[in-house]
């Protein structure tokens, strides 16, 4: 019995230990985290071999983001890229683009509150 009381009180104590100092910071920033951004891309037919690159990014909390959309061919060799820096709510970038039938990787890699995150789409044109 002892010992479960010991180690609930020590469980408390580490608690208070974490959350205490933060609480007593009223000037602590917030950590941005990934969920409050929201992106989508991808690459559209625009006509014929042209095929348009886009990206959107929903940023309610009006944070700075660089983003940098990339597109590789099927040996992921570089063939084009888009980047932008912005603390808009609404961030849109695209570029239209000339492919031939292929294989295709779309990269959207943004960064924000020093965190980087990336996310990749395979495209059969």
């Amino acid at each position: 019995m002892r010992k479960k009381v010991l180690c609930i009180a020590l469980a408390l104590l580490m608690c208070m230990m974490v959350t205490l100092p933060t609480l007593a910071d009223g000037s602590a920033e917030t950590p941005l985290n990934k969920a409050y951004i929201a992106a989508s891309y991808g690459v559209k037919s625009v006509s014929g071999s042209t095929y348009k690159m886009w990206a959107k990014l929903n940023n309610p909390e009006g944070v700075t983001v660089v983003v940098v959309l990339s597109l590789y061919d099927a040996s992921y060799n570089y063939i084009t890229s888009i980047s932008k820096t912005s603390s808009s709510t609404i961030i849109s970038l695209s570029k239209d683009v000339s492919l031939s039938s292929g294989t295709y990787h779309l990269r959207l890699s943004y960064t924000a509150g020093g965190a980087t995150y990336t996310s990749e789409k395979t495209y059969n044109i």
